[in-house]
């Protein structure tokens, strides 16, 4: 199956020089980059952990420009900023997640069902889940998956001494200023009315206490 032009091809052809020709000659010559250049030049590619960085971001670029056509990829690509798609394909809505074999959480399937749909090519995104299990998915559960609400973020930073002792070193850079480009400041000044409005409220209640 071939779904690319012969102009599309010369321009992935070119790209996929460029790119690989960063390599040192012997990486050039892997399997794995002689395999991708003749599935990116038909209109497909592959991406997951297991294929080299430079294939990874040729392949995250080709998607963009619209060269690769059908991409088969792990939920690490829906990761990407701007990487939507006219259709998402679910093989299946259960994944290993190192330690068992369990259904994806809401939060998972938005994340890659999210990608359906180009905004300014597309008036829809169209979302396929496949079902090749000896059982069929329950309805309920499929709408447990579809229609739950995705987990709320929590930041994980937290200041050190180490990470405070090296800011101080660099010049420019106030560790104020730092912290309020954080995820978890931004959070924290959402909530600023709300604890204001709540400490008002204290306020007056002490206040009719005559304390």
């Amino acid at each position: 199956m071939d779904l690319t032009t012969e102009v599309e091809k010369s321009h992935i052809l070119t790209f996929f020089t460029q790119c690989i020709n960063r390599l040192k000659g012997s990486d050039k010559m892997l399997p794995q980059v002689h395999l991708m250049k003749e599935l990116c030049l038909r209109g497909f590619a592959v991406h997951h952990s297991g294929i080299l960085p430079i294939l990874k971001e040729v392949v995250e670029l080709l998607f963009q420009k619209g060269y690769v056509k059908i991409l088969f990829a792990t939920e690490t690509f829906a990761m990407g900023v701007n990487m939507p798609a006219r259709t998402v394909v679910f093989d299946s809505i259960q994944k290993h997640d190192g330690m068992e074999l369990r259904t994806l959480n809401a939060a998972e399937y938005i994340q890659m069902a999210g990608r359906a749909g180009r905004r300014g090519l597309d008036t829809t995104g169209t979302v396929i889940v496949l079902c090749k299990q000896p059982k069929l998915v329950e309805p309920g559960q499929l709408q447990l998956i579809m229609m739950g609400k995705a987990a709320p973020l929590v930041s994980q930073f937290r200041v050190t001494y180490s990470m405070l002792l090296n800011l101080l070193r660099v010049e420019h850079l106030r560790v104020e200023d730092m912290l309020q480009r954080s995820f978890v400041e931004s959070a924290s000044l959402r909530e600023g009315p709300k604890r204001k409005s709540n400490l008002e409220k204290v306020h007056s209640a002490l206040f009719k206490l005559n304390y």
